[in-house]
């Protein structure tokens, strides 16, 4: 499922931009140049549960003559790295281009709040499943020299955004399911 929601937000990303999909690619891999062709990269850098975003109550589904606690989806929160590599060869032009390609992603992400249904991958439109919820986060690992170095590059602007995805619990709990209670409790006594 995270697999075909990252190719899912590439997809997204290459169809809005200006200039996508002729001159255009999105990279998935470690941040790296793509040689002749602009590419944008989105670096999926780190995976947590979302626990602000989590519920608690289990839902209950009749199956057959049976209820079903059906547990609440995972809220799965996806940070990603997303940084732009121009194919030029002049270093002026390279920067402006390299500017215009992370400008138009900022741009179209700070604008979705979550991924249009268009673009949402089939296992996560399933029913009672919420959107993915798109947030722009803190700049702190992409902002980092180490970071950089660590794959053999240059220091380049980047930025860094999370995007909230549910996984649905294909565990089914038969506990704690009341069946046949009786109080007994009389009127007017």
């Amino acid at each position: 499922m995270l697999r075909s929601f990252t190719k899912a937000l590439g997809s997204y990303l290459l169809s809005r931009m200006p200039g996508a999909p002729d001159t255009l690619t999105v990279s998935y891999a470690l941040p790296g140049a793509m040689p002749g062709k602009d590419a944008v990269n989105l670096f999926l850098c780190s995976l947590a549960e979302d626990a602000e975003l989590r519920e608690n109550e289990k839902q209950y589904e009749r199956v057959g003559a049976e209820w079903i606690a059906v547990p609440p989806p995972l809220r799965l929160k996806c940070t990603y790295i997303v940084s732009a590599w121009p194919a030029g060869e002049d270093k002026e032009e390279a920067a402006l281009v390299q500017s215009g390609l992370l400008s138009a992603a900022y741009a179209l992400l700070v604008s979705s709040g979550t991924l249009p249904s268009a673009f949402i991958p089939e296992p996560m439109k399933a029913p009672g499943l919420p959107k993915p919820i798109i947030a722009l986060t803190d700049n702190t690992l992409a902002g980092s020299p180490e970071f950089w170095t660590s794959f053999g590059c240059a220091f380049r602007p980047a930025f860094t955004f999370s995007a909230t995805i549910s996984i649905p619990s294909a565990v089914q709990d038969y506990g704690y399911i009341v069946e046949g209670l009786d109080v007994g409790y009389k009127f007017g006594s």
